[in-house]
């Protein structure tokens, strides 16, 4: 029933999708080690908070634990950042694929389009 065009984009888009996700799934040792880090820090900026604060020696260890988190938080978001846009990307794609399938076939149902897609991909 839907045009082979179309239930091939919408296999392309679950392909790229789904490889995404594995590829973040791959990082996460990385990203655990990231926040190992992210906690160590964590804890070193609450003794030095628990300590003598009006010591500037201190103040200035707290400024740079601040600043070593803030690169710990930017490492993080740069190793899933290129998944995530592309994720949001494939979202925008996979929308203008379902307004296509819908203004070309307005009597389909979600249900049945879904079902065409699936039995391609099973094939």
């Amino acid at each position: 029933m839907i045009s082979k065009q179309y239930i091939l984009e919408g296999i392309r888009l679950r392909k790229s999708y789904i490889q995404n996700l594995k590829e973040i799934l791959k990082q996460e040792p990385k990203i655990m080690d990231k926040k190992k880090n992210f906690e160590k820090l964590k804890q070193e900026m609450e003794s030095i908070v628990n300590s003598d604060i009006n010591d500037i020696r201190k103040t200035l260890d707290l400024n740079n634990k601040l600043i070593e988190l803030e690169k710990e938080m930017e490492n993080i978001q740069n190793i899933i950042r290129p998944y995530y846009d592309s994720i949001e990307n494939l979202k925008k794609e996979r929308d203008r694929l379902y307004i296509a399938i819908k203004e070309k076939y307005p009597g389909i149902t979600d249900q049945e389009i879904e079902k065409e897609i699936m039995t391609e991909i099973s094939e």
